[in-house]
């Protein structure tokens, strides 16, 4: 075959001409090689007369190939090759096999071929019918190194015929694939993650062709749009959209610049409901850069944009109420500055709007809480909320004096969702927590009262008792 490995046409060409055939004539078993396949043949040394001592590992090469380029491709070829006799043990294998099964001579030689996998693996193996076939490719199957641990391997096993066709052995070439299988569970799992969160994802996503046809799209798609499989597959894009919002979105040349992040929009359900949405959209290349197609990521705004209406007609009626509001507002910057103050915050704070607008409110918090202010302050302006809810603070008045308040952070956004400005009311609780001491220690003064009355008569009891015993021992009628 054109494919086969060079390492297997040149052991095929070897067998060919029978440089694989054993030396002797020694009866053989009926599967091929004699039993003594190796021990009976010695390597005999060239112009000499006088065999040599037994050497493993050069006999069997000698008897594999005698041919000097056969020898280097086999020693020095970078994946592991073994070659088995009719028995199916290992009588020879390149450098690389020790190295990559951390393995010596002394542990691979006459070694059994079924003793290097695991037991259902080989069992896998032999179900192959190698013998049959004559050769199997890429074969993906777990060896076991010395250290019993086991590893992933791409194995390839070539049956080695005599003369007379009768096999003789095999020759396995064995590729690690250990770090390909590691990527490929890896990119598996990274795709079972993306699958889960397409399909669950709580945003709508749609995947269209070169054609701008909808391909693909997430469970939340048919969800938000209020379509099935027969109303989205295959439909034109622009459909989900009015047509001036389409125009709209033309208009931002997204095939030219790759990308668009948060284009606010409007699509339109199959009811024909418009909805507000904002809309992530990137342009999908092949390797030639050719646009191929596009992905689209739909978020339903319309409670945000339902909100920020709210928010913005309660602002008008607030910009009313704010001077002459019966509790202290003020208006703050996203730094914390003050950009505001209706005429309760000044009578409470004791300075004018003048004096502190453009200051930080951190220079009106008591020192032991400002550390604590600013954390939270920048916590609430990363958070994009509308509303913070309500947090109890002291502050210091002009003259030193120090007050409790309870404020209400309202957070006001531009059409990049940034914070743009903070309100916040506050409630002064001051002369409350006063009275709650107070209150407090009086319930304590009370608590020490009753504790002493409660000893005072109960050491009376004791007198009384006292004296009722002495009456009794003058014979005298008890007193009490």
């Amino acid at each position: 075959m054109k494919n086969d490995p060079e390492i297997v046409n040149i052991l095929r060409e070897e067998e060919r001409v029978g440089k694989l055939q054993n030396r002797t004539s020694t009866p053989t078993n009926g599967a091929g090689l004699s039993n003594t396949f190796v021990e009976q043949n010695e390597y005999v040394p060239a112009n000499t007369n006088e065999p040599s001592r037994y050497e493993p590992k050069r006999t069997i090469i000698d008897l594999v190939s005698p041919q000097e380029k056969y020898e280097t491709i086999f020693d020095n070829y970078t994946v592991a090759i073994t070659l088995a006799d009719n028995e199916e043990r290992i009588v020879s294998w390149n450098k690389y096999t020790e190295e990559l099964l951390h393995m010596q001579e002394s542990d691979l030689f006459m070694k059994p071929v079924r003793s290097l996998y695991p037991p259902e693996e080989w069992k896998k193996i032999r179900k192959e019918n190698i013998r049959q076939k004559g050769i199997r490719y890429r074969l993906e199957t777990k060896m076991l190194r010395k250290n019993v641990e086991p590893f992933d391997v791409d194995l390839s096993i070539c049956i080695l015929k005599g003369f007379k066709g009768e096999i003789v052995g095999s020759v396995a070439i064995i590729t690690d694939i250990t770090e390909l299988k590691k990527v490929e569970k890896e990119l598996k799992e990274s795709e079972k993650k993306y699958r889960t969160i397409f399909d669950n994802s709580a945003v709508a996503i749609t995947m269209t062709d070169q054609h701008e046809k909808i391909i693909s799209w997430n469970k939340y798609a048919e969800t938000l749009l209020g379509m099935n499989k027969d109303d989205l597959y295959l439909k034109p894009v622009r459909d989900l959209y009015p047509a001036s919002e389409w125009k709209k979105i033309r208009s931002q040349n997204i095939r030219q610049k790759g990308m668009q992040h948060h284009l606010e929009t409007k699509i339109q359900k199959k009811n024909n409901e418009q909805i507000d949405v904002d809309i992530s959209l990137s342009v999908l290349k092949n390797h030639e850069d050719r646009v191929v197609g596009s992905i689209g990521v739909m978020k339903d705004i319309s409670d945000r944009k339902r909100t920020e209406k709210n928010l913005e007609e309660s602002e008008k009626k607030f910009k009313l109420l704010y001077e002459k509001a019966p509790v202290p507002y003020h208006t703050l910057s996203p730094e914390g500055l003050i950009t505001d103050v209706n005429e309760k915050w000044c009578q409470a704070f004791g300075y004018t709007k003048t004096e502190v607008c453009g200051k930080s409110i951190f220079d009106f918090i008591s020192n032991h809480e400002k550390t604590s202010a600013k954390k939270s302050f920048a916590q609430k302006i990363s958070e994009g909320k509308l509303y913070a809810g309500g947090h109890e603070r002291q502050y210091l008045t002009k003259t030193g004096e120090k007050k409790l308040f309870v404020s209400h952070d309202f957070f006001l956004f531009d059409e990049n969702e940034k914070v743009i400005s903070v309100y916040t009311t506050m409630e002064d609780i001051t002369e409350n927590k006063q009275a709650e001491q107070a209150l407090k220690e009086k319930i304590s003064e009370l608590e020490r009262y009753k504790t002493i009355t409660v000893n005072r008569e109960m050491k009376m009891m004791e007198l009384k008792n006292e004296i009722n015993d002495l009456n009794t021992k003058l014979h005298q009628k008890p007193k009490y």
